[in-house]
């Protein structure tokens, strides 16, 4: 005798184990998942320094980078190439907050370069990012010359 199909119980078995393999994974998935958007936003942020140094060295002027901490939004000012007293936006605004699900907290809510390249601060500026769980922290450390120290 012959029959197509699987039973009732072989199913049932195979619906726990699924249901136990589900129950172990996704909380170490979700807290991968956390890491790397707190990975990304770091990294973002330090292009976004980067990309304000280098604006200030190419058009010879003030740059900023601003932080809007409550909102967690993220962008890069510079004096227009066409007229050097308007300020143009470089590369956009980025809210960060709701591209990689993290809160931003800045301690100065911009960092200023001069025409050199070097940064307008006396202090160190800290951003600090933290994910949707408490495991994924992180931060990125702005010296007084303008360079990105993790």
């Amino acid at each position: 005798m012959r029959r197509d199909g699987f039973t009732l119980i072989e199913m049932i078995i195979v619906v726990v184990m699924i249901g136990v393999i589900a129950v172990i994974g996704f909380p170490k998935i979700r807290l991968a998942l956390d890491q790397t958007n707190v990975r990304s936003t770091r990294v973002f942020l330090s292009t976004a320094v980067a990309t304000a140094r280098a604006a200030a060295v190419q058009r010879g002027c003030r740059t900023a980078v601003h932080f809007a901490s409550g909102s967690g939004t993220v962008w890069v000012t510079a004096c227009s190439r066409a007229n050097p007293a308007l300020i143009d936006t470089i590369g956009g605004v980025a809210n960060l907050a709701s591209r990689y699900n993290v809160t931003l907290a800045a301690t100065n809510d911009s960092i200023q370069f001069d025409p050199r390249g070097l940064s307008m601060a006396n202090a160190t500026t800290t951003v600090r990012i933290t994910g949707a769980t408490s495991y994924g922290t992180d931060s990125v450390l702005v010296n007084q010359l303008g360079r990105v120290v993790r």
